[in-house]
Formats: structure tokens, C-alpha cells, sequence
């Protein structure tokens, strides 16, 4: 199993902190130009609409990479 399938971008969304939660969303409104509303709105634990395939492959690409964090 690679690490992208067991790596949930929700799970991992749901145990930040809520200075955590606002920098990632902030990281991926600048460098993927996702809506931080919209993103909040898929990652949150009963979210109405899912990642797309594309969206979801970012999110993991920038967890495993760290960079949101600097």
C-alpha cells in the first residue's frame, strides 16, 4: 500500500490544531489556488462534497512534503 492510500487528508485535516487548520487552508489557497471555504468545506469530518481526484492528490503532496508548515 503506497503512502497516499493511507494518508486521509480529512483525518489528518480534523487533528490539526485551529492556527494549524487556518495556515494549511492558507497554503493551499496560494499555491493551488483552491478556495479556502471550499476546501474547509470538504476536509471538515460531515463534509457534503468529496476531494476531486486532483485536489486530494495536492493535499497529500503538500502534507508529505511539509512545505505548508514553513
Amino acid at each position: 500500500m503506497s503512502n497516499s492510500q493511507m494518508l486521509d487528508p480529512k483525518v489528518y485535516y480534523q487533528n490539526l490544531s485551529k492556527k494549524d487548520k487556518s495556515k494549511f487552508l492558507r497554503y493551499l489557497s496560494q499555491r493551488y489556488d483552491y478556495p479556502s471555504t471550499t476546501m474547509s468545506g470538504k476536509l471538515r469530518e460531515n463534509s457534503v462534497s468529496e476531494l476531486r481526484r486532483d485536489e486530494t492528490e495536492n493535499i497529500i503532496r503538500a502534507i508529505n512534503e511539509g512545505v505548508w508548515r514553513i
